[in-house]
């Protein structure tokens, strides 16, 4: 399971340009902003005004 988390966030890295630390913190935090946005739209709320 860490191997494969290792290889998704080195694959984020490549394609994002980006540093591994900053990789690693912004892989990690997408899919929750992912989650939240899902939530507001299926209770009829705008997730542009969540994360601005």
């Amino acid at each position: 399971m860490t191997l494969i988390l290792s290889m998704l966030i080195l694959i984020y890295r490549r394609l994002n340009n980006l540093g591994f630390k900053t990789a690693k913190r912004r892989f990690s935090i997408e899919p929750d902003e992912l989650i939240i946005a899902m939530i507001v739209r299926f209770c009829g709320g705008d997730p542009s005004l969540v994360f601005r």
